[in-house]
């Protein structure tokens, strides 16, 4: 006990250090002004994590388009619809760098820090460019989860907590993807890289508050968090290297076997061991395991989260249920689709959907790490190597001047006749992100949503017990689906 004014003296003492070295940093540079704070150490924080919504058209109102705020411990700049395409299409600034720091997957996994490279190869090359030779077993997939989730609903069958139930219909399309067709059939596997993924999701939740005394340190405490958890990260990596070495092993015999007349599996695992510079007399399996792991976190959450959002929004709006149910009738008749251009022509649908990931999205995300020399604004104003700068989408996406003078209200077909499609990315619209940094994977996972959401409308009457749209959940700027309970009845058909 006598040790304790001792420590909280040496804790303060760190505290103004690392605060002095933020506030008087290097100013040799015509950085954005930064917004005025009354109280050191704390600066923003209070006013970003009460209110952030708020306190963003404040800072905006009274000082432009552009702003920095101390927030955490670290000071983050934030920029609007006026100079947001300028970070995403800048090769100087990385979200990727930015991202490791807030969720460190590649020091969780022992990955190398370009880890996120593959990931896109990885939804480019096989999710996107194989999406056709995927359209049988995805649906089929859908088809058997809704019934394993959801079921037969002859009485109305409430869930309390949509999420879940849409996580584990998503994970087992995605795992199929990643590991094929016979190893999807090992439960266990499944399940680790399910369970992975939602892990990975709850860090988004972790208050920065460790961020006053450093960014380092709250990044620690993160990887510490997640390794001595509930599941260490080497026993799940020796358990995931244990269930695909066999089949590794077996295709590769495969291959030396019968050479060129070898038709190899269409999955991510043989896509990682084509990669050039993979030895194949040595595999790296802690490597090809690590890189699955985090390729699940990416093609999992945000399509759970779309689709989550998506059945408030439709369960609460009455008006579009006969016009949505038609068109699903129109082009998937037999619930079955048998070509991309079926989906394609879902365009009420599919505007709907882009209204949804509108209105239902982060105010304040995608986040990057000035990497080059510095990261220079058409206006004049610079950021340092080592600065971050975000995007205020909630000024992207309710932007008056590109949405009309009611730019908060939902109109479900706002893109209809518009060549807008919901995985179409633009200045006003970066739920996929934009230029440089635009989600490679977003064609498959519009597809994968639409066809789900198909599915729901067709087989389910779909109501909201409240009987009105929640407002999500925010965690400083990003937004997570509100649990409000559905209700999932079976349609009578006539």
């Amino acid at each position: 006990m006598d040790h304790i004014p001792d420590t909280l003296i040496v804790g303060t003492c760190v505290l103004v250090i690392f605060y002095i070295i933020n506030k008087f940093r290097n100013r040799k540079f015509n950085e954005p002004p930064l917004v005025h704070y009354k109280y050191p150490i704390i600066g923003h924080t209070w006013d970003y994590c009460a209110d952030v919504e708020n306190f963003f058209l404040k800072c905006r109102k009274e000082y432009g388009e552009i702003f920095s705020i101390y927030v955490h411990g670290s000071i983050m700049t934030v920029v609007g619809k006026e100079l947001c395409h300028e970070v995403f299409n800048s090769k100087d600034a990385s979200f990727k760098v930015a991202f490791e720091d807030k969720i460190p997957v590649a020091r969780i996994l022992g990955l190398p820090l370009n880890y996120m490279t593959f990931t896109a190869e990885i939804a480019k090359c096989v999710f996107n460019d194989q999406m056709l030779s995927f359209l049988e077993k995805t649906q089929r997939t859908l088809y058997r989860e809704v019934n394993a989730s959801i079921g037969e609903c002859e009485e109305p069958k409430i869930i309390h907590n949509l999420r879940p139930v849409i996580f584990s219909i998503v994970s087992k399309v995605v795992t199929n993807i990643l590991v094929g067709d016979k190893l999807f059939q090992d439960k266990e596997l499944v399940n680790i890289f399910a369970s992975f993924s939602n892990e990975l999701y709850k860090l988004l939740h972790v208050p920065e508050y460790l961020g006053f005394i450093h960014p380092w340190i709250f990044r620690q405490s993160l990887i510490l968090r997640f390794r001595f958890g509930g599941r260490k990260v080497k026993k799940l990596h020796k358990t995931v290297i244990e269930k695909i070495k066999p089949e590794i092993e077996e295709r590769l015999r495969q291959e030396r076997e019968y050479g060129n007349s070898w038709k190899p599996p269409v999955d991510c695992i043989q896509f990682l061991l084509d990669q050039p510079g993979v030895d194949k007399k040595n595999v790296d399996y802690v490597w090809i395991s690590g890189q699955l792991l985090a390729a699940t976190f990416a093609s999992m959450s945000t399509t759970t989260s779309s689709v989550t959002n998506f059945l408030l929004d439709f369960a609460s709006r009455p008006e579009y249920w006969d016009d949505l149910l038609e068109e699903q009738e129109t082009f998937n008749p037999n619930d079955k689709f048998d070509n991309l251009d079926q989906i394609s022509k879902m365009e009420k649908l599919d505007s709907f959907l882009r209204e949804v990931f509108r209105l239902s999205g982060n105010i304040f995300s995608l986040v990057h790490r000035v990497t080059g020399p510095e990261l220079k604004f058409s206006n004049g104003y610079q950021l340092p190597r080592g600065s971050d700068v975000g995007i205020y989408l909630k000024n992207v996406h309710h932007d008056s001047e590109r949405y009309g003078p009611d730019p908060d209200e939902f109109d479900g077909y706002r893109y209809l006749g518009k060549n807008s499609p919901a995985s179409k990315v633009s200045r006003d619209f970066l739920h996929f992100g934009m230029g440089r940094h635009a989600c490679p994977g977003r064609n498959f996972a519009i597809n994968e949503i639409k066809m789900l959401c198909g599915i729901l409308i067709k087989k389910y009457k779909i109501t909201i017990k409240s009987k009105k749209r929640p407002p999500n959940i925010l965690f400083g700027g990003v937004a997570f689906t509100n649990p409000e309970p559905l209700i999932f009845e079976n349609r009578v058909k006539a």
